[in-house]
């Protein structure tokens, strides 16, 4: 994981387009919801990386990275995180990051916010609209929204899973974190 965010960095460091850079402090939160026959079946990711970098105090022509480390994930059941490691799921032992990076971010009112970009996830990358709030007081902010994703467009849940009549196409993915100017 931290391979991945120095790489990230690197990537940043060399463009040298921004002038602030925003950092994940602490562990912040996020979740993951499919449902099980209609009910919410709750998850989290334990391991993930939020980086923000703006030449803007608006966040206009910003650019958010996130990556996730797939094997962190826990549904509170020793069975669901084995079977959700498998192929026919996270296929995590192929793919166990997944990462977002957004291609432009626009405000959408006060204090909201719309990244548009790229979600890749077991080998797909495919665009992704996330909603999102920003607070920010002074060099410290909070960033929290929620985003619905059709895992079926990332092959997540294959098989006999695959038609949603059990496990729902439909995940939300909801996240808060806190950042710190850097």
């Amino acid at each position: 994981m931290k391979r991945i965010v120095s790489v990230m960095v690197l990537m940043f460091a060399q463009t040298g387009a921004f002038a602030d850079e925003w950092r994940m402090q602490g562990e912040g939160e996020l979740l993951f919801q499919p449902t099980w026959e209609g009910e919410a079946l709750p998850g989290r990711f334990g391991e993930f990386d939020v980086r923000l970098a703006t030449d803007d105090q608006n966040l206009a022509g910003a650019v958010l990275e996130v990556s996730v480390n797939l094997e962190s994930a826990d549904m509170d059941d020793p069975d669901i995180n084995e079977a959700i490691a498998g192929a026919e799921w996270f296929a995590m032992s192929d793919h166990p990051i997944a990462t977002y990076t957004s291609d432009s971010i626009k405000k959408t009112g006060d204090g909201t916010y719309l990244a548009s970009g790229h979600l890749k996830l077991k080998g797909a990358r495919l665009p992704v609209e996330v909603p999102f709030r920003w607070s920010k007081k002074g060099d410290r902010a909070e960033m929290s929204g929620e985003v619905v994703v059709d895992r079926t467009r990332f092959d997540v849940g294959s098989g006999e899973w695959e038609s949603g009549d059990t496990i729902g196409t439909e995940v939300s993915v909801s996240f808060n974190v806190m950042l710190e100017r850097q």
